[in-house]
């Protein structure tokens, strides 16, 4: 089969080279089903996106943009109002201060929020980062790893409690060959988690696994 230039071969022969066998489920079964990022978001704060055939990507969802947008301006209306008030008095700073804190969370939160999370068969891996090193393959990065390491796609969900209530938050978690799990996105919108490990199941051509919701 003809391939687009740079895809990498190995990607699309790795499943008939796997040692894993998925016929026995003891790997499964040795996989942790805690959350790998206690506590989560209530609502949708990403979606998965096909770029071209062979790559999809997540993005900020509206909600999310909306979140971190919300203590951007904040902060910067507290700032602009602080600034206008001529006057040098402790409670003038502490305005100043607040501001500052609410824009920069703000600002923190879109920025990890918006970092690329890629699965890309030209490349052959997975990257969670702004600056991807395609010559880097090393299976135990944080950042960014083999296609051919990913063996499921993991399902987890948590429900939370606090004194104003609960509410269920989902992970999306890749499993790696040697049993390990990356966290790809964690949100409470459990109908888009199930439909994003579906498409990714299907594009890693690697079986979901879904673990129990524990409560916290």
């Amino acid at each position: 089969m003809d391939l687009p230039k740079g895809f990498h071969k190995e990607v699309i022969e790795a499943r008939e080279n796997r040692a894993v066998d998925f016929t026995d489920n003891s790997l499964e079964k040795s996989v942790a089903i805690s959350p790998l990022k206690p506590g989560g978001s209530n609502f949708k704060t990403h979606e998965l996106i096909k770029k071209t055939p062979w790559k999809y990507a997540y993005r900020p969802s509206f909600g999310g943009i909306l979140f971190a947008g919300i203590f951007v301006i904040v902060g910067l209306i507290v700032i602009i109002i602080s600034l206008s008030v001529i006057s040098t008095t402790p409670s003038n700073w502490i305005m100043f201060m607040f501001g500052a804190v609410f824009s920069t969370t703000g600002s923190l939160i879109y920025y990890f929020s918006a970092m690329p999370r890629v699965f890309d068969k030209q490349l052959g891996l997975y990257y969670k980062t702004y600056k991807v090193n395609p010559s880097k393959r090393d299976e135990n990065s944080k950042k960014q790893f083999p296609l051919k390491s990913i063996i499921a796609i993991q399902v987890i969900g948590e429900t939370i409690s606090s004194k104003n209530g609960s509410y269920g938050s989902f992970e999306l978690n890749l499993v790696l060959e040697d049993g390990s799990r990356k966290n790809v996105v964690d949100h409470g919108n459990l109908k888009s988690i199930i439909d994003d490990a579906h498409v990714l199941s299907d594009f890693l051509n690697v079986p979901i696994w879904h673990a129990e919701t524990p409560k916290s």
